[in-house]
């Protein structure tokens, strides 16, 4: 007998605008994958109790208390009026956010969070939430920046020289082969060798050639069997010299969702998360996925 729990997505609520737009790509997301939705709102009380006469202070916890209630209908609420036939369930947590969120990615399929809230969700903010789900959490991590994106819009995914965008490259596949939407992969390099190398020597045109070919084969190698596995997926190739930062963020102005992985190794893409992820988190108008390696092996 299976005894493997049915896998949900997992979205962060505090009420706020930010959370709401996360619920809302959540719930898409949801419809789209046959998946149950679970709502959580956790509040630490312990970070409020320090200089308060707690006996004289009952109401202000209740008042959050009441508002974690009202927060997690309005929610449900929400999710029911654009997708009446999901299954929803929610929880109210007086715990620690970040450890309850990522707890409860044990058995998530993806967790998505706003990038930032009204801090009753303590320490729902991007810089915070989302480095500690992906550093110890056990599912891809979603942030939501902005209201739903234009459908039309591409997938974007990040390509970099190392293994560890692969299941970048794999979530990119599978949200583009579901939105039937154009897949762009970008992968970005620089133009200044290093050091131990070219320290007496001249980086000079036939250099730069021979190093745009190898960067064009390096993506060639990442896309071949995905390219097989999902034919029905337009793929356009972005390979560029620049600040990988700079150049995801232009493409990414029209995109449904880009997809970055969690950790770069050091490769020539320079996909760090504490870097380019932090950045297009903060900085990206369309949701970002940010891919756990091996994430999903056993759920997708």
């Amino acid at each position: 007998m299976n005894t493997t729990p049915r896998p949900y997505i997992l979205v962060g609520i505090d009420g706020s605008a930010s959370a709401l737009h996360a619920l809302t790509w959540a719930g898409d997301e949801a419809e789209r994958r046959n998946l149950p939705l679970r709502l959580v709102h956790a509040v630490d009380y312990g970070s409020f109790g320090y200089g308060f006469n707690l006996s004289a202070s009952a109401s202000f916890y209740d008042h959050f208390d009441a508002d974690g209630t009202e927060f997690l209908t309005r929610a449900k609420d929400h999710v029911f009026e654009q997708h009446p036939n999901l299954e929803v369930s929610t929880a109210k947590v007086t715990a620690q956010p970040v450890p309850t969120l990522v707890e409860l990615s044990k058995d998530a399929f993806i967790t998505v969070v706003g990038s930032s809230g009204l801090g009753r969700f303590t320490g729902m903010m991007a810089g915070s939430v989302s480095v500690s789900l992906t550093a110890t959490g056990h599912s891809p991590v979603v942030v939501v920046r902005a209201p739903r994106t234009p459908a039309a819009g591409p997938v974007i995914v990040g390509v970099s020289g190392s293994p560890s965008s692969e299941e970048a490259i794999a979530w990119a596949f599978e949200e583009a082969s579901m939105r039937d939407a154009e897949l762009v992969a970008v992968h970005v390099w620089n133009d200044l060798p290093p050091s131990y190398v070219y320290a007496y020597t001249a980086w000079d045109t036939m250099d730069l050639d021979i190093a745009e070919q190898q960067q064009h084969e390096i993506v060639a190698e990442r896309l071949a069997g995905w390219q097989e596995k999902y034919p029905d997926v337009a793929v356009r190739r972005v390979i560029e010299m620049g600040k990988p930062v700079d150049i995801l963020l232009r493409h990414a102005e029209h995109a449904q969702l880009i997809v970055v992985g969690s950790r770069g190794h050091g490769d020539v893409a320079g996909f760090f998360l504490g870097a380019t992820s932090h950045a297009l988190i903060h900085q990206a108008v369309c949701p970002v996925l940010i891919a756990r390696p091996h994430a999903g092996d056993t759920k997708r």
